[in-house]
């Protein structure tokens, strides 16, 4: 970790100082409420957690031997990045996007939900809950909860499939 290392772990602690959905509402509601902010919105909150992950398991890499015998055979460091080091913490990359897609998904329900997500008719699930929790008190309860529903099975199957990436990557976890 150099000067670059240092400068990205201060901006994702200062990312990871603000309560990450009011900061996502904070740039949604800078930029406007169009799908492409909120995936930016989304992107930039994830980004420390991501960052982490890749330099934790980036530092641990660096140490092993087959990197020790590619820098003993003359690579250089950007070689030994892409060659050797990417392509081994690719696949706990992978896991870790999977497990944070559900919360992808909630924090874009959950800014459609309080208004500052896409816009009707755009069909998403936290405009479907909004509009159907004005109908629960008149008995038409179905109208919010199968969006509910809906969008708890998402979050659900992309939490079973980063723990079964999990289980197929992690070599510890294999019998």
């Amino acid at each position: 970790g150099g000067w670059t290392d240092r400068i990205i772990g201060r901006i994702s602690d200062t990312i990871m100082a603000f309560p990450l959905f009011v900061l996502a509402m904070g740039i949604v509601a800078a930029l406007g409420n169009t799908v492409t902010n909120i995936v930016i919105a989304t992107a930039i909150i994830n980004f420390p957690l991501y960052v982490r992950v890749a330099r934790s398991e980036a530092q641990v890499r660096r140490q092993a031997g087959f990197v020790q015998a590619a820098r003993l055979t003359g690579n250089s460091e950007w070689r030994i990045l892409l060659t050797q080091i990417l392509p081994n913490i690719m696949p706990i990359m992978m896991v870790q996007m999977s497990l944070t897609m559900g919360y992808a998904i909630l924090n874009a329900a959950g800014l459609s939900f309080i208004g500052l997500g896409v816009r009707p008719p755009t069909a998403e699930w936290g405009i479907m809950v909004a509009e159907g929790a004005t109908y629960i008190i008149s008995g038409e309860w179905w109208i919010a909860l199968f969006p509910g529903l809906s969008l708890m099975f998402a979050v659900f199957c992309f939490n079973l499939l980063g723990d079964g990436l999990r289980d197929i990557v992690d070599p510890q976890r294999r019998t």
